[in-house]
């Protein structure tokens, strides 16, 4: 367990369905793309916040992720879509985040730094 985890909401679902149906209402078959869009907005922002948060960690005990930037630019990438995905929220918590990555990276730069002179 990290020492900044903070348990976000959860939600349990126990069945989801989603139908294409006719006209007249009868049903064709499953709408698996309903289902595929929940999972892709509620999940990977909460994936990717927890990334960051082991970043965070792993930058305050010392020990800098070698991929934390390709984290960033995925998110941040047109490409990929996933910055649409997060709520203001979650943007805010990734932001906050990213911040504290960011120092404890700049502290350990400044010791390695201060060792080398």
């Amino acid at each position: 367990e990290l020492s900044r985890f903070q348990a976000g909401v959860t939600m349990e679902i126990s069945r989801l369905d989603a139908w294409y149906s006719t006209k007249e209402g009868s049903v064709e078959g499953p709408a698996t793309y309903v289902l595929h869009g929940l999972c892709r907005r509620c999940c990977l922002p909460e994936i990717v916040l927890r990334c960051m948060q082991v970043s965070v960690s792993l930058a305050e005990s010392g020990s800098i992720p070698e991929n934390h930037d390709e984290l960033i630019e995925l998110v941040a990438s047109d490409e990929s879509g996933l910055l649409h995905l997060f709520s203001q929220q979650q943007l805010q918590e990734f932001l906050i985040f990213e911040r504290e990555y960011s120092i404890f990276k700049m502290e350990r730069q400044e010791e390695f730094s201060i060792e080398d002179s």
